[in-house]
């Protein structure tokens, strides 16, 4: 006879084991064969099903580890059925066992209605679930005082056509595609103020916090100035400087034929029926993290999903104005014959590599817009069923190891330092950890970085920290040497702007010496 507890210890590891059925994954195999990359690049999964389903959008945290935000809801068969369904979630992923594959996994907010984007910011996290905008702190990985920022964030529309983004920028408000509105926490308030509309999918700006941003079928838009630079006036809608179109040339290379949703116009399709042209251009990405080599310092990669691909474009700057163009003229730096890959966020990494977000699946037209050519294109490729999939993955030059820095643990000095460091991403998050801590004792740390004209970009980022703790006064801008790099310069006469009513006559006399040159 069967001993009784034997009964009870399969029931318990039974029901142990799919209590939370994501929470520990295996790491399965997905073939890579059919990615092509140039200049000796190097593709590796970080994630993937089961562990992420249609992720939209990612970010890191102080600790390097991955924070996802998914859109199951988003149409989930062709016929957009069960789109109220509020499926998505957001999540955070780890790597336990430090083989650089995600293994483990943990929800931090679920039963969101199509979620669209995120910010880990002020210590906590910023999230857009249209129409609304909600800040959250966050306690241990859990979420905690939930406000509402904004409740006219994204009121309505389409969702191919909401607000994102959800962009820190370097002048310490953040900024969104397919909005002219920009953000800020100051002294635990929130504001809210105009700004220039831009994009339509994703945004993102350079290392002297210039936005660039896109529509389906142009690349690259961008601003030669930082953001409000040129729309103080209301009345003024600037022709110069802002919106502009930097990278004209908007041809793909496709390897394969792929099902778009107006090949049947003309011009559209070639005459092996691939895609001639950007149709669903979204997601471009300044790159920030100078481990690739000179070459790719402040390249702009955009995606394209429509021929599962990823573009480079090189950007130039003469006379204040930025001109892009392909890096190629019969390739692309990322291709894939695998029709599923549908590359939605790209985002510099911590350890100076950039990240994929694969919302792989068939679908990604939405049916307000599916034509009835589309429709059938994708039950033929039978691309409705490529669904419940999600991957991650890391780009990188071949044999480059993953290495994250744990900012948590750092002292407000060490932060300091970072700010000179030759990766955009620790510089920019250095910035915002020390505005949040309101890092008092490194206020005379920060002013010796700004008057120290060895590295520009790091007296950028000291004077716009000072900014952002309410430190900088107006005797820092006596500071200015004429040999300074005309950026920093740049960057004082933006500054300028926060003493508007306290210039007496000798003190402005003095300024205008310094920038009279």
């Amino acid at each position: 006879m069967m001993n009784s507890k034997y009964p009870l210890f399969i029931l318990i590891f039974f029901i142990s084991c799919h209590s939370d059925p994501k929470s520990v994954v295996s790491e399965p195999e997905i073939d890579l064969s059919g990615f092509i990359l140039q200049d000796n690049f190097h593709i590796e999964l970080i994630a993937s099903e089961p562990l992420i389903e249609t992720p939209v959008a990612m970010t890191f945290d102080n600790q390097g580890r991955v924070w996802v935000m998914e859109m199951p809801d988003y149409m989930p068969n062709i016929h957009g059925s069960d789109e109220d369904v509020a499926r998505g979630r957001i999540i955070i992923l780890e790597d336990k066992n430090g083989n650089g594959r995600m293994d483990h996994s943990k929800i931090f907010l679920e039963k969101l209605h199509q979620p669209r984007a995120m910010a880990l910011v002020y210590g906590g996290l910023l999230y857009a679930e249209a129409p609304n905008l909600y800040f959250i702190e966050i306690e241990n990985d859990q979420p905690k005082n939930r406000i509402l920022v904004d409740s006219l964030y994204a009121v309505g529309g389409n969702v191919e056509h909401q607000p994102n983004g959800l962009m820190m920028n370097l002048d310490n408000w953040i900024y969104n595609a397919k909005s002219n509105f920009r953000y800020r926490r100051v002294a635990g308030i929130w504001k809210k103020e105009p700004t220039h509309f831009r994009g339509q999918w994703g945004i993102t700006r350079d290392d002297y916090g210039r936005l660039y941003y896109n529509d389906n079928s142009n690349p690259l838009y961008g601003d030669f100035v930082m953001p409000n630079q040129m729309t103080r006036n209301k009345f003024l809608h600037p022709k110069e400087g802002v919106g502009k179109n930097i990278c004209v040339d908007r041809t793909l290379h496709p390897l394969q034929s792929t099902a778009v949703n107006r090949g049947y116009m003309d011009g559209v399709l070639d005459n092996d029926g691939k895609l001639v042209s950007f149709t669903s251009a979204c997601s471009p990405m300044i790159y920030q993290g100078n481990d690739f080599g000179g070459k790719y310092n402040g390249n702009a990669f955009v995606c394209a999903p429509e021929i599962n691909a990823i573009k480079r474009i090189t950007l130039s700057e003469k006379n204040l104005e930025i001109e892009g163009l392909p890096a190629w003229n019969n390739k692309e730096f990322l291709i894939t014959t695998d029709q599923g890959f549908r590359p939605v966020n790209l985002n510099n990494a911590p350890d100076g590599s950039f990240y994929i977000t694969d919302m792989h699946r068939g679908i990604i037209q939405h049916k307000v817009y599916m034509t009835a050519y589309l429709k059938k294109q994708i039950e033929t490729r039978q691309l409705d069923t490529i669904i419940n999939s999600g991957r991650i993955f890391r780009i990188s030059q071949k044999g480059d190891k993953s290495k994250n820095i744990d900012l948590e643990n750092l002292s407000n000095g060490q932060l300091c330092d970072l700010l000179k460091n030759k990766n955009g991403w620790l510089r920019d998050r250095a910035q915002q950890l020390l505005i949040h801590r309101n890092a008092v004792d490194v206020v005379e740390q920060l002013r010796s970085i700004a008057k120290n004209s060895e590295n520009h970009l790091a007296q950028i980022h000291a004077f716009w920290t000072l900014e952002g703790m309410k430190f900088f006064d107006k005797s820092d801008l006596l500071t200015v040497q004429n040999d300074w790099n005309p950026k920093v310069i740049a960057t004082t006469v933006q500054l300028l702007e926060n003493f508007p009513n306290k210039m007496d006559d000798i003190f402005l006399e003095e300024i205008l010496k310094k920038y009279d040159q």
